[in-house]
């Protein structure tokens, strides 16, 4: 989605208590937690100014403009991720087709599945409670909150790297697409090893 300041200032105001003041560069990298030379490259994509240094006259940037600007981009990139992610998980459904491959179903009348759908549900159940058995729904909680970890520290990985070791902007855009990357990969692996939280089902309690 194309940037559109008004939308981003209503979206994204300033937080409480903060007042919108017009900054020069280097204060506009402090507010945004990145290095000056970052700030170059965030113009090159977007960002508002209010006015371009030249002949000795500093850059100046609105406090509110820029930060909406910035929520706006990891809105974006929040976005196209998921997206990603989605797309990635609707590809693998292509590939399960169990009622088609399960060789095991072939030849079974709807009574000797269900009779073997509610001998694995008392065989899973009882391994359940005797703690040799978890439920897919309980580790993929348990993923989802690895995974929420790994994302809020792989989404400030980038500017940190900026800060600490002077990368360069096209530097730093490969190490964005990179761990982009990694967190759609991320995704699509808990998702094809754990496609849903399904709880085994009592055929006969179904039936009934």
């Amino acid at each position: 989605m194309a940037f559109d300041l008004e939308e981003a200032l209503q979206r994204f105001p300033l937080p409480d208590g903060l007042t919108d003041v017009t900054l020069n560069l280097g204060q506009c990298a402090t507010a945004l937690n990145v290095s000056p030379p970052r700030i170059s490259a965030y113009l090159q994509q977007g960002l508002p100014v209010l006015s371009r240094g030249s002949n000795g006259k500093e850059y100046e940037f609105r406090l509110s403009e820029v930060h909406a600007w910035k929520r706006w981009d990891e809105a974006e990139k929040q976005r196209r991720v998921d997206e990603a992610e989605q797309n990635a998980l609707q590809h693998s459904l292509l590939f399960r087709n169990l009622d088609e491959d399960d060789e095991g179903s072939r030849g079974l009348t709807a009574a000797e599945i269900a009779q073997e759908a509610d001998a694995d549900y008392k065989r899973n159940k009882a391994a359940e409670l005797r703690g040799e058995l978890t439920r897919t729904s309980r580790v993929r909680e348990v993923f989802e909150e690895v995974l929420a970890e790994f994302r809020n520290q792989v989404t400030t990985l980038v500017d940190f790297a900026e800060l600490e070791f002077g990368l360069k902007p096209d530097q730093v855009d490969k190490m964005q697409r990179r761990c982009d990357a990694a967190l759609v990969a991320a995704r699509h692996n808990l998702d094809r090893a754990y496609p849903a939280a399904v709880e085994p089902i009592n055929r006969a309690e179904h039936r009934a």
